[in-house]
């Protein structure tokens, strides 16, 4: 029984062993116990560590270990989503045209050749003209400046924010789209200076025209005082004593930062600015950047003088400049018990004012300024029934690419110069003036309107269409107005005799028919007068 119970029990070890060797985790390996909560936290938490390790590391950045590299990632996280700087409306000079005044005329204010500045950058349309815009860019660099290509596009680095500050809005803005596109004019500018006929644009007058009021947009603008900088730096030979700019980019942020405490770089400064940051004025290279602006625009420069204090926003109100005044008068702003009010209209055209004794003349050929001046017939000083007014008017030349410019400049004045509206002032009172084919007439004739469009229905449409969404509440010619509607509505003998010279006194062969129909009816009166004496 003892050898049967041995045996037994070693058959048992001896399978229970088997067992245990064909599976030997089961018997050896210990089931793992649930992580707990903070565990779980924990291992989540290394393996975000492991993971800004790693991207830290294949970005060739010195990083720190643990706790201090996650925050480290964090707080470089943050800075880089910050948003932009903020916009400071003061410094806004270029601005998108307003939805009420596109809808007159969109294309008026739209780019149709090529795009300056970053508003219609990107536009497909414009593909064929940025291939040359670079191929001036390229020739400007290897030519024209002695400054390398790194050197400019630092300078327009230095400049990205200010330039982003006169532009209302959020803009999305690219150094190397500002700096081809501000290359491109000065070179343009310099080659139109040199009077180079074998240029791509200046040699057909065509696209010159075209390019000319591309860059008269309001919304195709860079600011003035950028070109004009750039120009003289890029013009300038470095002083021997200055560093070279391609230093380390620490070097670069101490110097921008330095030179901006010393200097607020304003680009829409209409006011004189030291150019501290570019060159010296005794460095200023010559022909002068105004010079080759005003030789550019010289069609509407005449009569203006190159000053050196003038400082445009940029081109549109350089534009502007040459159109207003030389010596503006003051703006005549009626008011009402302290309270402002509609300034005061014409009520009567051109017609009816002629009748009334008005006499239009244009002002002296070349004057591009739009201007109306008025003047009195002093020959009648104390016959006020015979007194006649003059009214001298600038010489208006109507184009088809007339309606584009004019809208870019009263577009512009009703943005920034809502004070200071003349050329606003000038349109609202010719569309009171002109209302009928009639009035164009007498304007054509007098020679006060040159139409170039063929017809005078398409000048009065344009005339009326001008000031469609200008506000009327601030007028230059108020006063001037107010003398109008007098004059017609105190001058009824003048009315009279305006009506005889029109019916009876209209060319010679009427004058010859109403003397001779007089003398005639003189003849008979006293024929009549001697038969019934006798």
């Amino acid at each position: 029984m003892e050898e049967t119970k041995e045996l037994r029990n070693e058959k048992r070890s001896t399978k229970e062993t088997v067992e245990c060797s064909s599976k030997p985790n089961r018997k050896f390996v210990a089931r793992p116990m649930p992580p707990k909560r903070s565990q779980i936290k924990r291992q989540i938490f290394d393996q975000i560590l492991r993971a800004g390790t790693t991207s830290q590391e294949e970005k060739g950045k010195k990083t720190k270990v643990g706790l201090g590299l996650h925050c480290c990632c964090l707080n470089s996280w943050m800075v880089e989503s910050q948003p932009d700087e903020p916009q400071q409306p003061d410094k806004w000079c270029i601005y998108r045209v307003p939805k009420k005044l596109r809808k007159a005329n969109e294309a008026a204010y739209t780019p149709q050749l090529l795009s300056i500045g970053p508003l219609h950058h990107g536009n497909p349309e414009f593909k064929d003209m940025e291939t040359y815009k670079k191929m001036y860019y390229e020739n400007f660099c290897e030519r024209r400046t002695k400054k390398s290509e790194n050197e400019l596009k630092d300078f327009i680095r230095e400049r990205k924010q200010d330039i982003l500050h006169c532009y209302a809005g959020t803009t999305e803005l690219r150094v190397d789209v500002i700096l081809v596109d501000a290359c491109f004019i000065i070179q343009l500018f310099l080659l139109n200076f040199e009077d180079n006929k074998n240029d791509y644009i200046l040699r057909s007058e065509w696209l010159r025209k075209a390019v000319e009021h591309e860059l008269i947009l309001f919304e195709n603008q860079l600011p003035y005082s950028l070109l004009e900088e750039l120009y003289k730096f890029a013009m300038t030979a470095a002083s021997p004593s200055s560093h070279p700019v391609k230093e380390s980019q620490e070097q670069n942020v101490e110097g921008n930062e330095s030179s901006r405490d010393n200097q607020q770089y304003n680009s829409c400064s209409t006011g004189p600015r030291d150019h501290t940051n570019s060159v010296d004025q005794s460095d200023e290279p010559e022909p002068r950047f105004l010079t080759l602006t005003w030789e550019f625009f010289k069609d509407y420069s005449r009569g203006k003088s190159n000053r050196k204090e003038v400082k445009p926003k940029h081109f549109t109100d350089l534009v502007r400049y040459f159109l207003c005044p030389e010596f503006p008068g003051e703006i005549n702003f009626p008011v009402d018990d302290g309270v402002p009010v509609v300034p005061e209209k014409s009520k009567y055209d051109v017609r009816k004012l002629t009748a009334a004794g008005v006499k239009f003349r244009p002002l002296p050929p070349g004057t591009v300024q739009y201007v109306i001046e008025k003047d009195r017939d002093e020959a009648h000083k104390y016959l006020p029934c015979f007194r006649n007014m003059k009214l001298k008017l600038t010489q208006f030349c109507v184009k088809y690419e007339t309606e584009c410019l004019i809208r870019n400049v009263m577009a512009l004045e009703q943005i920034l110069y809502p004070h200071e509206p003349y050329i606003c002032s000038y349109f609202l009172l010719m569309d009171q003036l002109v209302d009928t084919v009639e009035d164009v007439d007498l304007l054509v004739e007098k020679q006060i309107i040159v139409n170039l469009l063929g017809s005078n229905k398409a000048v009065i449409k344009l005339v009326n269409s001008l000031c469609e969404q200008i506000k009327e509440d601030k007028s230059f010619y108020s006063g001037l107005c107010k003398d109008l509607n007098t004059h017609y509505e105190i001058s009824k003998v003048n009315r009279s005799v305006a009506i005889l010279k029109q019916v009876y006194f209209k060319d010679l062969w009427t004058s010859s028919s109403t003397v001779l129909g007089v003398v005639v009816l003189l003849f008979s009166v006293v024929g009549t007068i001697k038969s019934l004496m006798s």
